[in-house]
């Protein structure tokens, strides 16, 4: 019921996507849902979840949602709910997205669910497109770039201030260098263990990411190095993973 609940919860939250606009707002809140899955239970779980797009494509359910794997077993599902207005206004959607799929056919279908994982959760991120250096970057699905890095920072407390002025010069410095590809800034939120960053570097698999790596360390420079060494001094935990996107668990209708 749990598992249910939290899906019924997540995909109501995306009826809404930001229109078209050429400038980037500086934050946009996402919602996110993960599954740390059993591996002897992947394929099941994979199952159930192209089933679950699948009723939301028959009951023409409008919305988007994009997903992803890191390694190994754990999936997670990223939706725009823009900020916390938008998030409260379409908690309140609930009921009619029941009504449209119906009761019986929601609980058969999250049924397949059971047994799959060995836990779940929710949590709020927000995209700092301010921090962010090339944010859209990798985004379009036509050129490939499937592969993410992520580097997960926690902060110590009390230092929000002294990173967020690490975060502009890195972005000032990437910039300087003119440095070709782009990374993603997220702060966690609700869900996550504040202050904690997200650092999202797009790639077209492993051995690319190791390249160009290589190369924008080369680029950065000394001045890179100093930043980095800054960023630790004030990083009470460090940790890295990296992940594919799922677009053959996308979801995407509009009106």
């Amino acid at each position: 019921m749990k598992l249910f609940l939290s899906f019924l919860f997540l995909f109501l939250l995306s009826f809404t996507q930001l229109p078209a606009q050429d400038k980037l707002p500086d934050r946009e809140m996402f919602m996110v849902h993960e599954d740390v899955v059993f591996p002897y239970m992947q394929n099941k779980y994979e199952k159930a979840a192209k089933d679950f797009v699948q009723m939301l494509i028959d009951a023409n359910v409008e919305g988007s949602s994009r997903a992803f794997q890191t390694e190994y077993f754990t999936y997670s599902t990223i939706i725009s709910v823009k900020d916390f207005e938008g998030l409260a206004k379409y908690m309140e959607m609930r009921r009619e997205m029941m009504d449209k799929i119906g009761e019986e056919k929601m609980g058969k279908v999250m049924g397949q669910f059971d047994g799959c994982y060995a836990s779940h959760k929710n949590y709020l991120i927000t995209l700092r497109n301010d921090l962010s250096y090339k944010p859209t970057y990798g985004l379009n699905a036509d050129e490939g770039f499937n592969f993410r890095h992520f580097d997960y920072i926690n902060v110590i407390p009390g230092k929000e201030d002294e990173m967020n002025d690490i975060l502009k010069e890195y972005k000032a410095l990437y910039e300087s260098k003119n440095i070709e590809e782009g990374y993603r800034v997220y702060f966690g939120g609700i869900g996550t263990d504040m202050p904690y960053i997200i650092f999202v570097q797009p790639a077209k698999g492993r051995v690319d990411w190791a390249t160009l790596s290589d190369r924008q360390d080369e680029q950065l420079g000394e001045e890179g190095s100093k930043l980095l060494n800054r960023m630790m001094a004030i990083t009470q935990k460090f940790e890295h993973k990296d992940g594919m996107m799922r677009p053959d668990l996308y979801y995407s209708q509009k009106k």
